[in-house]
């Protein structure tokens, strides 16, 4: 699903980038200039940081 319909940003490519470090939303606009021009897209990548941040946490509490 798209999450930035300005730079054809997907969930995947959010995802992908919280994989390789992005762990602040600073981060994630700068690897993937996302939220830079209209801001819709904001609450929803931080959703998705915030969802993938959670995930990768309870997987290192768990192994």
């Amino acid at each position: 699903m798209f999450v930035c319909i300005c730079h054809q940003i997907t969930e995947s490519d959010l995802a992908n980038a919280v994989e390789q470090g992005a762990n602040t939303m600073k981060e994630i606009r700068e690897q993937l200039n996302v939220a830079s021009q209209c801001g819709k897209c904001v609450q929803f990548a931080k959703q998705v940081l915030e969802e993938h941040n959670c995930n990768y946490d309870l997987a290192v509490k768990v192994a």
